[in-house]
């Protein structure tokens, strides 16, 4: 009984070890895999040597699917090692088109095998292997065709897609940029007769044509445009500064204005910005046309010149019309006080110049002139601390005495003009107060001017230390050094203490 107790459950234990388990299995099959991976790598590399290298890319690509991690370097390293070996046969394959100047064919070529390998080691190795012939090539193919005057072509070949995936882009910018420089060249020969006869717009036809043929890029038009107007800038320079006092003025004008314009410079004032840099005539050039234009005006309007140029003041913001035209819109505004030069006159206008002329003559001083302004609008003495022009006054502060047998100033606002009468809001309770401007002073705060406030007691003398424009209090400093902050409703001033206002 013992001994077949023994033997039964031995008799199965052996029967289970028989069959192998589901493990077992799966090891076997990938033993299978490594060992079929390990034999296509093998053979990959004997056909590398034996340079079928078709076969060796093939198997290669089937021991890759099988997916073995260990075998992934070694995958790695024969594809480097096939890319190599096939970057020299294509190389050494182009080597005599590339001597041959056949630049577009073996581009095309090596082009097609990079795009099909999608390698960055075989495109590496390929650029190193041929890129000095075809660099060569491809400077000397850019050359020819520059000579020839195919500008189109060249930027074509240079264009291609197999010209930059073969040389890299360093070396494709570097001709790219020698290219258009010779182009530029040999362009601005196909100007140089228009420009040594003067023929200005000729030559500015030529660039556009060249445009319009594709010889020229809108880059390559530019740098032609601005050869012609440094050739052209000089000459008309002197023309306008002929046409200054002559008969021929207006013609003179005319024909500068013709050549500004086909030449793209913008007719604009000197002293204004906004221009792009190409479209910027030169200083000197809109300084005179712009006196010669203003010339022209002052003969329009019959101004005669003084003997000598007389400084004046703005009176109030003063508008500022063209110098070459009196009726145009103003560009600038003066403020009150600005100190001017008028160098001509009529009866309503005069020509004025923020530059003292000296002994400078009239057609010299066009030179330095601003623009028109109305005669009415300008002073013989400095109307800084004037009251503003009538039509400006409104809204203005001032110094008045604004109320009934008080002989104080106190600060208030205009609210209302008619002729000599002014009606002023005073500043501390906005009561309005009628009275006439010459009673009135300019209502400006500023440092170290003095007025009466209470320190000790009422009205007593202090200094203004501090105001800011638009607050309602200033900081004041008393005689005896006590400094404090006071309403401007609470300042008082009389008319011995501020500037004479007209």
């Amino acid at each position: 009984m013992a001994l077949t107790a023994l033997t039964g459950p031995l008799g199965c234990a052996e029967e289970g070890a028989a069959r192998p388990g589901p493990a077992a299995g799966t090891d076997a099959a990938e033993q299978a895999r490594i060992e079929t991976s390990r034999k296509k790598i093998d053979e990959a590399a004997l056909a590398i040597d034996e340079k079928r290298y078709a076969d060796a890319r093939k198997l290669l690509g089937e021991a890759e699917k099988l997916a073995i991690e260990s075998h992934r370097f070694e995958i790695g390293e024969q594809r480097e090692k096939l890319d190599k070996r096939e970057a020299k046969l294509w190389a050494n394959d182009v080597s005599e088109q590339l001597d041959n100047k056949q630049c577009a064919e073996a581009f095309t070529a090596l082009s097609k095998q990079i795009e099909e390998r999608n390698s960055e080691v075989f495109k590496a190795e390929v650029r190193k292997l041929v890129q000095a012939q075809a660099a060569a090539c491809a400077s000397g193919k850019l050359d020819e065709l520059a000579v020839a005057g195919k500008f189109s072509e060249a930027r074509s070949f240079l264009g291609a897609e197999g010209t930059r995936k073969v040389l890299g882009d360093a070396v494709w910018k570097k001709l790219s940029a020698e290219t258009e420089g010779t182009i530029v060249e040999a362009l601005a020969g196909q100007l140089a007769d228009d420009l040594r006869a003067k023929r200005w717009s000729a030559a500015a036809d030529q660039v556009d044509e060249a445009l319009k043929r594709g010889d020229a890029t809108e880059a390559v038009a530019r740098a032609l445009m601005v050869r012609v107007r440094a050739a052209a800038a000089p000459e008309l320079i002197a023309q306008a500064a002929r046409g200054v006092g002559s008969r021929n003025a207006a013609a003179d004008l005319k024909e500068v204005d013709a050549q500004i314009a086909r030449l793209g410079w913008e007719v604009q004032a000197a002293d204004l910005a906004g221009v792009a840099k190409d479209k910027a005539m030169p200083q000197e050039l809109a300084r005179k046309r712009t006196a010669l234009a203003t010339y022209l005006e002052t003969q329009r309007l019959k101004v005669k010149p003084p003997k000598k140029s007389e400084k004046r003041w703005a009176h109030g913001t003063v508008a500022v019309a063209p110098a070459e035209s009196a009726e145009g819109a103003s560009r600038r505004d003066l403020k009150t006080g600005t100190p001017v030069w008028v160098i001509g006159q009529t009866k309503d206008l005069a020509l004025i110049t923020e530059q003292d002329p000296g002994a400078a003559g009239f057609n010299a001083a066009l030179e330095l002139a601003l623009g028109w302004v109305p005669v009415g609008r300008l002073a013989a003495e400095d109307t800084a601390e004037w009251l503003p022009p009538n039509d400006q006054l409104k809204g203005a502060q001032v110094w008045g005495p604004l109320r009934e047998k008080e002989p104080l100033l106190e600060l208030g606002t205009v609210t209302e003009v008619k002729g000599n009468e002014v009606t002023v809001t005073r500043l501390a309770d906005d009561v309005e107060v009628k009275t006439t401007r010459d009673k009135l002073r300019k209502g400006q705060l500023v440092k170290g001017m003095k007025v009466l406030t209470l320190c000790d007691q009422e009205n007593q003398a202090a200094t203004i230390f501090e105001h800011v424009q638009g607050m309602r209090v200033a900081r004041v400093q008393c005689d005896g050094g006590l400094q404090k902050e006071q309403p401007l409703s609470s300042l008082r001033s009389r008319a011995d203490l501020l500037p004479v206002s007209k």
